[in-house]
């Protein structure tokens, strides 16, 4: 097959940390099996895919300006698209811009979508949230197929089950895991891979905690001073973003990892979360506040489960505690979350599902 894998409005940091080592390792996955691919990705910055197709516009400017610029690379971007000769794009979900609609005319789009829209952008202001509820039709309407990364995502924004779809959870390249060696520490270290404004991450969770626990340290990467309303703790430490080696060497000096905290913020209940899979990855044991579609059956000692709830930090620190202090010179068996989690099963999944849609889009040849 030949894809072409097209992001629109991810933020470049976002596209140097965990998402962009995701799409990296599904592109990586495809190339291995025999699959042409390119990313198409329309950034108003600079992101480390320098071998990829990249349609940057100018943001810092005015409103008007700004959207003409957009609109302008977005053209341009559909036109080397439709150069390439795609057998089925895979669009990651963003916010509508014009003119994405003409994206579904150039061959069959299977749609990632990563959480309720509806919900994400009604946090982000009026504005985008009546954007996005006039405009997202223009892209789930026309899209041959979707993928979800858990069942409730699937059951809430697809209800009625009316055009092919797959649950695929996020997972990890098992050949790319390494096990960092376990802590010496007197103290536990608990870290949480995080970014500014995405209230469901729960960060104000954890400053709470670190204020509750002080002879607990807390890493933050991703947070810097500028993005919190009051400094932090002293026993907090903001990292700002880190490439992949700054989080390699903070998750080194880790006992445990923190998933996302405030999952019910977003009116979610389950999950997949990047952040948890990558510690997972480097064998540190985490705490989960969610149902995870790949690990929701899995018991280990290395794994603390806490409920889904506004209080449920401040209610279970003490348990938390205990647990980062059990976790120090401890290390997750990486065979034991290996079948739930392997990355190349999942883009095998996804590439028969491409397969189908392209499929049900050809002619069908003339019954002689």
């Amino acid at each position: 097959m030949r894809i072409a894998y097209v992001t629109v409005h991810v933020a470049p940091e976002i596209m140097r940390g965990g998402v962009g080592k995701k799409i990296k390792t599904q592109m990586g996955v495809w190339r291995g099996l025999g699959h042409e691919v390119v990313l198409f990705s329309l950034t108003p910055d600079a992101i480390p895919f320098p071998d990829e197709r990249l349609f940057i516009f100018d943001a810092k400017t005015s409103l008007l300006k700004r959207e003409i610029n957009r609109a302008s690379a977005l053209t341009r971007m559909l036109a080397a698209i439709r150069e390439y000769k795609p057998d089925i794009i895979y669009l990651r979900f963003g916010l509508y811009s014009y003119p994405l609609h003409r994206l579904f005319r150039i061959a069959p789009v299977v749609l990632e979508t990563n959480s309720d829209d509806r919900q994400e952008y009604q946090k982000r202001g009026a504005f985008f949230y009546w954007m996005n509820r006039f405009t997202r039709n223009l892209t789930f309407g026309p899209a041959s197929g979707i993928i979800f990364p858990s069942h409730e995502l699937a059951g809430a924004l697809m209800p009625k089950r009316d055009k092919p779809f797959r649950v695929i959870s996020n997972g990890i390249d098992l050949n790319q895991a390494e096990t960092l060696p376990p802590t010496k520490n007197k103290q536990p270290v608990v870290t949480m891979v995080c970014s500014p404004g995405m209230k469901w991450h729960g960060v104000d969770k954890l400053i709470k905690f670190a204020e509750m626990t002080p002879d607990v340290f807390v890493n933050l990467i991703g947070y810097s001073e500028k993005d919190l309303a009051a400094p932090a703790p002293p026993n907090v430490r903001l990292h700002g973003f880190l490439d992949k080696q700054g989080v390699r060497d903070a998750l080194a000096q880790t006992d445990v990892a923190f998933g996302t905290l405030a999952l019910h913020r977003n009116q979610m209940q389950e999950a997949s979360v990047l952040k948890v899979r990558e510690a997972l990855a480097y064998g540190i044991p985490v705490v989960i506040a969610f149902c995870d579609t790949d690990l929701h059956d899995l018991n280990l000692d290395t794994i603390l489960r806490i409920p889904n709830t506004e209080n449920n930090v401040v209610e279970n620190g003490e348990r938390i505690r205990r647990f980062a202090y059990d976790m120090i010179g401890r290390r997750v068996d990486i065979n034991s979350v290996a079948p739930y989690l392997d990355q190349r099963k999942k883009e095998g999944a996804r590439l028969d599902f491409f397969m189908q849609i392209i499929a049900q889009r050809s002619p069908k040849p003339p019954d002689f």
